[in-house]
């Protein structure tokens, strides 16, 4: 009987699967999705115009590397990426033209989540984003790097013991000129 109850509790111990923990540990991946950059801006071509809602989409793709520590039911963790996007906002009267292209960005970021089940995570993110943008202004060309805050939100859920996939929202404010929204789906491989 005895070697009964040790088996049984063995098997249970074994049984529970490790996909019920909490994302923990290292991770690369691979995200896509559509891009949108809007800008507003005043004394651009004279004093005292102004623009607002000069916008741009896009398709933005790029790679990601993190790492989480799990704590209870939740996870906590840091992620760098690096993207390319080809957003492009523009503007013509005939007179004058404003083109802002989006190019590449790099950023930092904090994760914070809870698991909603023993595969899925809901999670926030805080973080910066450094991207550059290639400015055309009356045939003029210049570029320009632009930091900015990242605020985010999404969903990860296991596709196995080592994979997950992803879905978040993203905004990034530049400044007073340039806000950025993004929705993106990632792949990611656990280590």
């Amino acid at each position: 009987m005895r070697k009964f109850v040790l088996a049984l509790a063995a098997s249970a111990a074994f049984a529970t699967p490790a996909m019920a923990e909490p994302f923990s540990g290292p991770y690369v991946g691979i995200e896509a999705g559509l891009d949108n950059y809007e800008g507003s801006a005043e004394d651009l071509f004279t004093a005292g115009d102004e623009f607002d809602g000069i916008s741009g989409n896009g398709v933005v793709g790029g790679v990601f590397a993190g790492y989480d520590i799990a704590a209870g039911n939740a996870f906590f963790g840091i992620e760098g990426k690096a993207s390319l996007s080809d957003a492009e906002a523009s503007y013509d009267d005939s007179v004058d033209t404003l083109g802002i292209r989006a190019k590449e960005t790099f950023g930092l970021s904090a994760r914070a989540g809870a698991m909603v089940n023993d595969s899925t995570g809901l999670y926030a993110r805080i973080g910066w984003a450094n991207t550059r943008f290639k400015v055309n202004l009356n045939g003029v060309t210049d570029s320009d790097d632009d930091d900015g805050l990242v605020l985010g939100a999404g969903l990860q859920t296991r596709l196995g013991a080592n994979a997950s996939l992803r879905v978040e929202y993203v905004r990034t404010d530049y400044n007073d000129f340039i806000k950025n929204n993004a929705v993106l789906a990632g792949v990611a491989y656990h280590f």
